[in-house]
């Protein structure tokens, strides 16, 4: 069997992606994923076949989107899809007008990708097409393959609770024309839940409500890397992650680092800190660092975080996963809509504690600490989400199920001999 993934433009999401498709080419099937140029390298070190088409999106675009996903979340919360129903057509059309301008860039970001990956589809000729639920052109891919589509959430999935997010149970009326009329072109009927089903990672008592959900195990796996010396070594003390991800300060700027901030307040603490920062990071850290505190630039977090007690971060749904999966309590101090969505979920899980990053004082971020480290309840939420994680299906599971609904899938389009 043929599968291709299709990663949203970060290769952070495609890590979530990358136990199923090793799952795929350990039973024997074939696996390509389609990639932009700057995401490519980290496409081929998790050791499958990857094929590069130029289509490039700008750092900016992405910001955008973000940005966009944001204010759709904030209109969303205060008008329901009651109040919509009910509106007046001059209202709708308002609300309709600013919903466009939110996903401009990520309808942008369709065009840009469209032609390529259908083009990989149509040439390769996948019998399954596996994508993240912001590729809004994955369907076309599907569709010129022939094949059935499945979505692959990134952690909670934030962009269904609005109700406006295409292809994730909006309306097509709702969808901006540009967007119609890509799928026009592509001769792609618009639907408002296009994939078959979705194969989830992330567990229930953590996400939001997803049709045709199959439950999948969350395995880490945050990229490769080297395994330093000293994490053989049992610490002396309890040890403490503190990381911010891979691209926070870059998609929301220099103020929001707040790594620093956080170091201070763990200066109260007799921990031992670890910090793990991307090389950029790291040099707004500094040299003055407090004592108990090393630093490892782009450690894989599923190499530290068994050595760890504990974990602060930014929010980010691979970091947080990670930790659960781990039994970890977390301190999240979020700032982006991708962020603050499973801040909140494992807030309200009772594993950890959420923290708006404009809100983040030292004195909060104090209290937070004391939580991770010594409240017996969060201590026991976090255990107890770890033991959800376990017990859902294997990827090796989820591919053996997937290839059963591929079979069929083929059973029903194939012509009659």
């Amino acid at each position: 069997m043929k599968v291709m993934f299709i990663p949203w433009i970060q290769a952070t999401h495609y890590y979530f992606m990358v136990p199923l498709a090793w799952a795929f080419r350990a039973a024997g099937d074939e696996v390509r994923v389609a990639s932009q140029p700057g995401t490519a390298d980290a496409f081929k070190r998790s050791g499958m076949s990857v094929t590069v088409y130029d289509f490039r999106t700008e750092e900016k675009m992405l910001g955008d989107g973000r940005r966009g996903m944001a204010a759709i979340r904030e209109i969303s919360a205060a008008t329901d899809s009651r109040e919509y129903a009910q509106a007046t057509d001059y209202l709708a059309q308002i609300r309709k007008r600013f919903l466009v301008r939110g996903f401009g860039p990520l309808v942008k970001i369709a065009q840009v990708m469209a032609d390529d990956i259908v083009q990989l589809a149509r040439a390769w000729q996948p019998d399954l097409v596996i994508s993240d639920p912001l590729v809004l052109a994955a369907p076309l891919a599907a569709r010129a393959a022939r094949a059935p589509l499945l979505h692959l959430p990134f952690g909670p999935a934030f962009q269904r609770t609005s109700g406006v997010f295409p292809c994730n149970g909006a309306s097509p009326d709702l969808w901006p024309d540009e967007l119609r009329d890509l799928y026009a072109r592509h001769d792609t009927e618009p639907a408002a839940e296009p994939a078959a089903a979705t194969v989830d990672p992330c567990p229930a008592s953590l996400q939001y409500a997803i049709p045709s959900r199959i439950p999948a195990r969350f395995v880490p796996y945050n990229g490769t890397g080297d395994v330093p010396r000293w994490l053989n070594e049992p610490p002396r003390r309890p040890r403490i992650c503190v990381t911010w991800g891979t691209s926070t300060t870059m998609m929301h700027g220099r103020e929001s680092f707040l790594v620093p901030r956080i170091l201070d307040a763990l200066a109260a603490f007799d921990v031992e800190v670890v910090v793990t920062l991307t090389a950029g990071d790291r040099r707004l850290l500094g040299d003055d660092l407090p004592e108990r505190v090393r630093v490892a630039e782009n450690l894989p977090l599923h190499l530290l975080l068994p050595s760890c007690d504990a974990i602060i971060h930014q929010g980010g749904a691979s970091t947080m996963l990670t930790a659960a999966s781990l039994g970890l309590p977390q301190l999240l101090i979020a700032g982006g809509i991708d962020q603050l969505a499973p801040a909140e979920r494992l807030a309200a899980a009772g594993a950890g504690v959420a923290l708006r990053g404009a809100d983040a004082s030292h004195e909060i971020i104090t209290a937070g600490i004391k939580t991770i480290l010594s409240d017996q309840a969060t201590r026991q939420a976090a255990h107890t989400l770890r033991e959800e994680i376990h017990a859902q299906p294997a990827p090796a599971a989820i591919a053996a199920t997937l290839r059963q609904l591929t079979t069929g899938h083929l059973a029903t389009t194939q012509p009659a001999t």
